[in-house]
C-alpha cells in the first residue's frame, strides 16, 4: 500500500496509457520505478477489460528471467483510483532515445553491443512464444553503467497461440509504434516473430542516426508514414557512415518477405557481433521461464 510499504517519488516520464514514477521500498529501502496505469472510461466492464490487459502484461514479465529483460517487482491495484501500479526494477539510464536525444548518436561499436544485448531478450521472448510488438528507443533502457539495456514495456506484447506463428492469430491488429512496425502489420496481414526482426534493425538505425527510421521531412503525417512503409520496396534510409557488415545486417532485418528475415536466434550468430569483446557486452543468455504458484 502506497505510504505503509512504498513511497511515491519522482515523476520520470509518461507512455500513451501511463504514468512513470521512481518509488521506494520502505521495507528494504530498494528504489524502483513505477507504471502507474489509470483506467479511463465509466462503465465497470470498461475497467475490467483493462485491468485484464494490465495483468497480461504483468503475466508475461513475472514468468521470465533474462539479463536483457527489465525485471518484475510486483503489482498493486487500487480499485477505489482506478489505477494500476507495476513495480519494476529502476535503470537509472534512461532509455536509449532519452540519451540519443541527449548525446548524440551512438559509435557503431557502441550501437552493436546495445543491439546484441536486445537480440538476446527478444531470443528469450520468441523461445518462449511471445512477441514484443513495440520495440523502440525509448522501450530500451539502460543502467548506471551505460553498458547494459533491458527491454521494457510489455504493454503491446502478446502471446502466440503455438511454438509456431499462427497465420492469421494477429491479423489486422495494428499495435506499437508506426515508424519501427514492419509492413506487413501495417498492411494487417498475418504477422509473427519476424515483426519484431524488423523493429530490431529500426532501433539499431536510431542508435547510429540518433533519430527514429523514416525520419523525412516530406513524411508530414502518420498517414503518409503508413502509406509509405506499407507500400515502398526501399528500407529506411541509412546513415551514410555505417560499414558494409552493418548494411547487411539491417539488409537481413529489413527484407520486405517475412519468411526470409533471420530469427533472432540466427542474428546472434551473425559475423557483425564477432568484434565485440566481452568487455564491451557483459551480458550472458541465462534465460528462463519462472513458473506460476497458482
Amino acid at each position: 500500500k502506497e505510504g505503509v510499504d512504498w513511497l511515491l517519488g519522482p515523476f520520470l516520464g509518461k507512455g500513451a496509457f501511463s504514468l512513470c514514477y521512481q518509488a521506494r521500498d520502505i521495507r528494504t529501502g530498494t528504489l524502483m520505478a513505477v507504471k502507474r496505469l489509470r483506467f479511463v472510461g465509466e462503465s465497470g466492464s470498461e475497467a475490467e477489460e483493462q485491468l485484464a490487459t494490465a495483468m497480461e502484461e504483468v503475466e508475461i514479465m513475472r514468468r521470465l528471467y533474462h539479463p536483457n529483460i527489465l525485471r518484475l517487482f510486483g503489482i498493486a491495484y487500487n480499485p477505489e483510483k482506478k489505477h494500476v501500479d507495476i513495480f519494476v526494477e529502476w535503470m537509472p539510464g534512461g532509455s536509449i532515445t532519452s540519451l540519443l536525444n541527449q548525446y548524440g548518436a551512438f559509435t557503431e561499436s557502441v550501437s552493436l553491443a546495445y543491439i546484441l544485448q536486445v537480440i538476446r531478450g527478444i531470443s528469450c521472448l520468441h523461445k518462449h512464444g511471445i512477441l514484443h510488438r513495440d520495440l523502440k528507443g525509448a522501450n530500451l533502457l539502460v543502467d548506471c553503467t551505460g553498458s547494459v539495456v533491458r527491454i521494457s514495456d510489455f504493454g503491446a506484447s502478446a502471446r502466440l497461440g503455438s511454438q509456431g506463428s499462427v497465420a492469421g492469430q494477429f491479423q489486422g491488429q495494428v499495435i506499437g509504434t508506426f515508424a519501427f512496425m514492419a509492413p506487413e502489420v501495417l498492411r494487417g496481414e498475418a504477422y509473427g516473430r519476424a515483426c519484431d526482426i524488423w523493429s530490431v534493425g529500426c532501433c539499431l538505425l536510431e542508435m547510429l542516426s540518433g533519430k527514429p527510421p523514416w525520419n523525412d521531412s516530406r513524411l508530414t503525417n502518420q498517414y503518409a508514414l503508413m502509406f509509405t512503409i506499407a507500400s515502398t520496396d526501399q528500407p529506411p534510409p541509412y546513415t551514410k557512415s555505417i560499414s558494409p557488415s552493418v548494411r547487411q545486417f539491417l539488409d537481413s532485418c529489413f527484407n520486405r518477405v517475412p519468411e526470409q528475415r533471420p530469427t533472432a536466434r540466427r542474428l546472434l550468430q551473425h559475423p557483425v557481433f564477432s568484434a565485440i569483446t566481452s568487455a564491451q557486452e557483459p551480458s550472458t543468455d541465462t534465460s528462463r521461464m519462472i513458473p506460476l504458484n497458482r
